[in-house]
């Protein structure tokens, strides 16, 4: 399954990821980056934001990167992930939202 998301303002920073449509743990979200050619590429999924209590996890299957809902998340909630895990990203300053 392939859901649609949306951008929005985010409480966390800047502009986030949000889910139109209540989602199940083990859900696949989406595509949140793609390794071609010696270099990861971000789709629109992508611009999810860090968290250190998050939602959702990053998987990598195939050169792709797979946005999976770790627990039941209601419509409208954004779609966060932990950065640490995934240390191709920027990852979290002193300043930066848990």
């Amino acid at each position: 399954m392939y859901i649609n998301v949306y951008h929005t303002k985010s409480h966390i920073h800047g502009i986030g990821v949000f889910t139109p449509v209540n989602l199940k743990r083990g859900d696949i979200i989406g595509v949140s980056h793609a390794y071609y050619d010696g270099d990861w590429y971000m789709t629109t999924h992508g611009y999810y934001n860090h968290s250190e209590s998050p939602n959702c996890i990053v998987e990598t299957k195939d050169n792709i990167n797979l946005i999976i809902a770790i627990v039941d998340i209601n419509a409208g909630e954004e779609l966060t992930a932990d950065y640490r895990e995934q240390p191709y990203l920027e990852q979290p300053e002193g300043n930066w939202k848990k």
